[in-house]
């Protein structure tokens, strides 16, 4: 699976998808490049607004049409195998440089102080994971939404279970992958979008004709 996971991660990957850098693979290791950010599973209701559960919504069912447009389903698009950057900044690094922030988001914004695991904050001092005190200013999101808040980003991982659009239980499987995330917006994060379910989720017909 190993070689299936790093073959399409190299696939998505060099066609613009939001995925990890594939880096190798050997036997059973797939190596891959940092992912900024924590499971969508351990982000509460409580430290995400409103606007900003919606458009994490509106990316992940974007990912689930796109992958349907290329002739793919992605058969297990959940809040597991979703990483979300809640700060926004994750892509404005680039290389692994020494002196870069590891940014393991928590939920919160940048600005917030103890809203990064590695950003501690030590009397008037703040320390990355390897102890450096931090001099420079904090990461800037690369977007922000308009309210004013960071635009998370979100970055899709596990690919071996995909299964291409002509299978015979494509539609069944791409219709559970967005009652998942339906279901878990609205039960765990508390998602009601504006304008209702029916104007974000996509149609099984209108996404492959």
């Amino acid at each position: 699976s190993a070689v299936k996971e790093y073959a399409f991660m190299k696939a998505l990957y060099g066609t613009k998808y939001p995925t990890p850098t594939p880096i190798g693979h050997n036997r059973h290791v797939v190596v891959m490049g940092l992912v900024r950010g924590v499971p969508l599973y351990q982000i509460h209701s409580n430290r995400i607004s409103a606007e900003q559960a919606e458009s994490i919504f509106r990316d992940s069912v974007t990912l689930a049409k796109r992958l349907a447009m290329h002739g793919l389903v992605h058969c297990d698009l959940n809040e597991f195998n979703l990483m979300v950057d809640m700060s926004g900044v994750q892509g404005t690094f680039m290389g692994d440089d020494v002196g870069e922030h590891y940014v393991r988001h928590s939920g919160m914004t940048v600005q917030t102080k103890g809203a990064l695991s590695a950003r501690t904050p030590l009397v008037h001092e703040y320390r990355d994971g390897t102890g450096e005190v931090i001099t420079e200013e904090p990461p800037v999101p690369k977007e922000l939404l308009d309210n004013g808040e960071p635009k998370p980003v979100v970055t899709l991982i596990d690919f071996p279970q995909m299964v291409s659009t002509k299978h015979p239980n494509a539609e069944e499987l791409f219709d559970r992958d967005l009652q998942c995330l339906k279901r878990f917006f609205s039960c765990k994060l508390k998602c009601n979008p504006d304008g209702g379910w029916d104007d974000i989720m996509p149609q099984w017909e209108n996404v492959i004709n």
